[in-house]
């Protein structure tokens, strides 16, 4: 008989037989598979069989079903491939076969789905309060810090901290600072650093999401741009062969004065929750260099 395998939340590492082509998920104790898990409803899901398929139907729940990173509909049967991790709250399972992924992508898809959740609840991501916890974000920051005090050639700064940035983030192909005349308003030339990708790799970035960005002064974040709406997705990202995107505006004393941008080639999910919490937080070192170093720049041109 099939199984079903926790691979992450308070009951990892247990598995259970699915004994017949109904099997419910839950809390509570009428659930033909009960967790422990707070964020998993009385009733959450349940697994149906049909033959050699499964599918997993919400019951609207609290907090959702996520399969790909992305909720499915309550009330509604949605096909499932075995193996394929399926997340109910703080909760991870597979059925049928077991996964044969690695741990780290177990995390990716939790942070993901987090981050749809926030997404998805008020539209937009605040990020400000989140706390930098891992050691290596915070020795990036000092790093940063360190170069700013270094030099006030923008673009030598900029340089650096993309070639840092993407030592740290793995995942990550493209980094790019694209910074605004504070007179014409007009985008610069982008400073860029490139990891060997597929692909377009003489576009080093959407010039339609900077440019939102630019708009609206927030940030834009797709997880998967293949579940994005063809409308908010532009010729250049698919010739580019974008997955994942972030892009974060440059704001100091107010104004903006450019935007960081990374993307994804191939791989979805290709950024970790504390990725967009990094970028933002390295948006205001950076916003405050650039400011600095036109200040400089305009007081040589008055001696």
């Amino acid at each position: 008989m099939a199984k079903l395998y926790i691979l992450g939340g308070p009951e990892k590492g247990k598995s259970f037989t699915l004994e017949s082509d109904l099997v419910t998920i839950g809390r509570g104790s009428e659930s033909n598979i009960r967790v422990t898990d707070k964020s998993v409803s009385r009733r959450h899901l349940e697994i149906i069989r049909k033959g050699d398929r499964y599918f997993v139907k919400d019951l609207k729940s609290k907090n959702g079903t996520f399969v790909n990173e992305e909720q499915i509909e309550p009330g509604k049967p949605f096909e499932i491939e075995q193996g394929h991790p399926i997340a109910v709250g703080k909760t991870l399972f597979c059925i049928g076969e077991a996964y044969l992924g690695e741990d780290e992508d177990l995390m990716t898809v939790l942070d993901s789905v987090d981050l749809a959740k926030e997404m998805s609840e008020s539209g937009t991501v605040f990020v400000q309060d989140r706390p930098m916890t891992p050691q290596s974000n915070i020795e990036l920051l000092y790093k940063v810090s360190h170069i700013l005090k270094q030099s006030l050639n923008i673009n030598e700064i900029l340089e650096n901290i993309l070639r840092d940035l993407l030592v740290l983030l793995k995942r990550i192909d493209r980094g790019v600072f694209i910074l605004v005349d504070k007179k014409t308003g007009e985008l610069s030339d982008p400073i860029s650093h490139l990891k060997k990708v597929n692909g377009d790799s003489s576009r080093s970035f959407s010039r339609s999401i900077v440019n939102r960005v630019v708009k609206r002064g927030r940030p834009v974040v797709m997880l998967d741009t293949l579940n994005e709406d063809e409308a908010d997705l532009s010729a250049s990202m698919h010739s580019m062969q974008v997955r994942s995107v972030m892009c974060v505006p440059l704001i100091s004393r107010s104004q903006l004065r450019g935007v960081i941008y990374v993307d994804s080639v191939n791989k979805p999910y290709g950024f970790r929750r504390d990725d967009l919490s990094l970028l933002s937080a390295l948006s205001v070192p950076a916003a405050i260099a650039i400011e600095n170093a036109s200040f400089h720049q305009e007081a040589d041109t008055l001696t």
